[in-house]
């Protein structure tokens, strides 16, 4: 993995031998340690309005009304009005067109939906599946890395439910449902039932009144949408239609507010998480290994679509385990609708989930990630290795990670790493915020038999004390078993006591264990295997002696079998904890790796290591 990448080449038949899903490439910004944000509120304001067609049409938002050029993400409301023909809008960041269907219509119906877009210079874009139609974004606030206010997920609950007219109705929302008084903004799912004429409400700050829909409705149609909310200083939103009457229900996700110790948003480049069947039976749908998701998110960001529903119901999307009253969408029987949702995810670290149920029959469902909240404190909540490529500058290393490995090598096992002093620095800086240790170290190993330049011949380390080895004795010119072990542990030796590592106990050690090294093949030994085998046993031996407590191997499940082979049950390898790399084919391949089984029988899966460019990035798996 350090030497040319070399470890990625083979990674197909690894992930098929260690039954792991190949899934797509996912792009830097989405699986390098990411780049966070801060929610800053704003009155809402009309940023676009103009003509929408089947071609993507790139609108700038970044530099217009209050959003500022370092916007990492914006919340827009989309409305479409009056579009020809039956379909749905799409609207993702600039450059992108992920599947994904922000909000469905019927020719001349007009909708509108919020929606969470990743920033991509600036913009974002939006694009019909069908005809044309009018087009109007109205941005209600920014993400940008700094400044801003943290998010706290809550537990779905409703702060309001009563008949609104066109009269604006204040609805006091700090000191309710956990949300504190210095809040400076609220997510809610707001729902109309029973509008007496066609209309459309309005969810905005106490006291402003702005040209924005939050929803539109027919006369007698419920409908449901989120909404986040800029709260007035005295902690209120407020709510109107614009015709008649109806029933308005708000249900709160979250608030936003100055705190340190809430959570800050993560975009993403939409990705589906789920595409299934939900019923009225809750089922909950895990997001940590499928969209990229880490151990450390508080909460989700989604695009919630529903279509064929067999009953005319509504759907709900909550934290898991919870079922509380709140409708994230209504929909009639057999029409497709979509809304943005913010969720609460619960569960352990490499298993955030999610609940969806339908209140009657059953529907499709189809929910697309456009980015996540984490716990600030966890910097990115993904760790990240380094060796020698990297050098001695720190603009070399990752930032934000949650933990760091180090190589303590060179290109070769016989060499050493001339950055390790600075690199463990960085690793011992790490943000922390998973169970694993800030800093790690890793050893390379190898057995190149009579290739090497310096080969054992004696049960001897360095020092010159002599090695209990279980392979019997070594001497001199002798390539077999016993020289094999001791030419391990001479490696694993120096690694611990000559490459300038302090206190080589203190740290977490990883055998790295790869193709792209030298080692014994069928044409060297019929037991090449068995000495291979016998070489990492004792690099482990000798990081023992060196007293290093927990010791783990790094590789592939087809990389390590053609080393080694079969591991049977006597080997000192057996059970030790594992790190699975998975190459360039994503985090998400990474949290699934998580679960698909370790290395040896008995093997846990600590790690799992993803490539993205020239740099490795770590998914905590325990």
């Amino acid at each position: 993995m350090r030497l040319h990448r070399r470890l990625a080449l083979a990674l197909t038949t690894a992930l098929v031998a260690t039954a792991v899903a190949v899934v797509a490439p996912v792009s830097t910004a989405q699986a390098a340690a990411p780049t966070t944000g801060r929610y800053t509120p704003i009155d809402t304001t009309r940023v676009w309005s103009g003509a929408l067609t089947t071609s993507p049409k790139v609108v700038k938002i970044a530099g217009n009304a209050g959003v500022p050029a370092n916007a990492t993400a914006v919340v827009v409301n989309v409305e479409v009005a009056k579009p020809t023909a039956a379909g749905y809008v799409r609207v993702t960041p600039a450059g992108k067109d992920a599947t994904v269907a922000t909000q469905d219509f019927a020719a001349g119906q007009t909708i509108a939906n919020l929606v969470t877009v990743r920033l991509v210079n600036g913009s974002i874009q939006a694009k019909l599946s069908k005809g044309t139609a009018s087009g109007y974004f109205d941005v209600a606030g920014y993400y940008a890395d700094g400044s801003g206010a943290t998010y706290t997920p809550l537990d779905a609950a409703r702060v309001f439910g009563a008949t609104v007219g066109t009269t604006p109705t204040q609805v006091p929302l700090a000191g309710r449902a956990g949300i504190p008084a210095d809040a400076t903004a609220v997510a809610v799912n707001v729902q109309v039932s029973n509008p007496t004429v066609a209309g459309y409400v309005r969810v905005t700050t106490a006291g402003q009144d702005p040209s924005v829909v939050t929803q539109l409705y027919s006369a007698g149609q419920a409908l449901s949408n989120l909404a986040i909310v800029k709260l007035s200083d005295d902690g209120a939103a407020q709510v109107k239609l614009s015709k008649g009457s109806g029933t308005v229900y708000m249900d709160v996700a979250g608030y936003y507010s100055n705190s340190s110790t809430g959570s800050v948003f993560v975009p993403i480049d939409t990705t589906r998480a789920f595409a299934g069947s939900v019923s009225a039976t809750a089922g909950t749908i895990r997001l940590s290994g499928v969209a990229g998701v880490p151990g450390t998110a508080t909460a989700v960001v989604a695009n919630a679509e529903t279509t064929k529903p067999t009953a005319a119901a509504y759907l709900r999307v909550t934290p898991a385990g919870q079922d509380p009253q709140v409708a994230t969408q209504v929909f009639d029987a057999g029409t497709s609708v979509a809304n943005l949702v913010v969720a609460k995810v619960t569960g352990s670290s490499v298993d955030r989930r999610v609940q969806a149920k339908v209140s009657k029959g059953s529907a499709q469902l189809h929910l697309d990630v456009a980015g996540y909240f984490l716990d600030g404190s966890s910097g990115s909540g993904f760790g990240a290795d380094v060796s020698w490529p990297q050098g001695g500058s720190s603009s070399n290393y990752p930032s934000n990670q949650a933990f760091g490995v180090v190589g303590v090598n060179g290109s070769l096992p016989n060499q050493t790493n001339e950055s390790l002093a600075p690199q463990l620095a960085w690793a011992a800086g790490s943000a922390g915020g998973t169970s694993q240790p800030k800093a790690q170290l890793y050893a390379l190993a190898a057995n190149p038999g009579k290739a090497a330049s310096v080969w054992p011949s004696s049960n001897r380390d360095p020092s010159g004390t002599t090695v209990s080895n279980p392979y019997g004795t070594c001497t001199a010119k002798a390539y077999n078993s016993a020289c094999s072990y001791m030419y391990g542990y001479t490696r694993a030796y120096e690694a611990a006591n000559t490459r300038g590592v302090p206190n080589p106990s203190s740290y977490r050690w990883w055998i790295d264990v790869e193709t792209g090294l030298s080692w014994l093949g069928a044409s060297d030994a019929k037991d090449y295997q068995t000495q291979n085998r016998a070489d990492i046993e004792g690099m482990v031996a000798a990081l023992k002696a060196a007293g290093v407590s927990t010791i783990g191997i790094y590789s592939t499940g087809y990389q390590f079998g053609q080393i080694v082979g079969t591991v049977p049950s006597t080997s000192t390898l057996r059970g030790l904890p594992s790190w699975i790399a998975v190459g360039n084919d994503g985090v998400a391949a990474a949290q699934k790796a998580c679960s698909a089984g370790g290395l040896t029988a008995g093997s846990q899966v600590r790690m799992a290591q993803y490539v993205v460019g020239n740099q490795d990035y770590n998914v905590s798996c325990v």
